[in-house]
């Protein structure tokens, strides 16, 4: 793996170790680590954008996303060529600035006009107030063992 790609995951999983493990996610860090994994797997499907805020060599926040209707299968919509907002994270040190939004706006920016899905914790309200400011509406309840997470719809303009 080139020492670049390798250092950005790195950075991504340290950015979602800080965020993913605090409420209302509370992840343990090896788990929340595991985005990083997950980003670098999903690097190779259609339609991949990542969007990063760095300072330095540190990420304060970043946002992917992928071709995907898995969460609209899970909502009962049929699928036809929908996006996932996979991941959006931001430090809370960098919070207040609107660096979600700007992260949010370049991610959807990137593909084509479709319907977005994404799956958010119902108690994370920081992130609630982005996505319904975006357009975003609650699709589904998903619950899986003892997780609830929202299912969330924002359709093409």
């Amino acid at each position: 793996m080139p020492h670049e790609v390798n250092h950005v995951l790195t950075a991504v999983a340290e950015a979602a170790g800080e965020v993913f493990t605090r409420l209302p996610w509370a992840e343990p860090p090896k788990k929340a680590r595991r985005v990083a994994a997950r980003l670098a797997a999903d690097a190779h499907m259609p339609g991949f954008t990542l969007a990063a805020a760095l300072h330095g060599d540190q990420i304060h926040g970043f946002a992917y996303s992928v071709r995907c209707s898995r969460l609209a299968l899970l909502a009962s919509h049929l699928p036809h060529g929908d996006f996932t907002l996979k991941e959006l994270a931001v430090l809370p040190t960098a919070r207040g600035c609107g660096l979600g939004m700007r992260l949010h706006d370049a991610v959807l920016a990137a593909a084509p006009a479709t319907s977005w899905w994404l799956a958010t914790h119902p108690r994370a309200a920081a992130a609630l107030a982005l996505y319904r400011h975006r357009g975003w509406r609650v699709a589904a309840i998903h619950k899986h063992r003892d997780q609830t997470r929202l299912i969330m719809l924002r359709e093409a303009d």
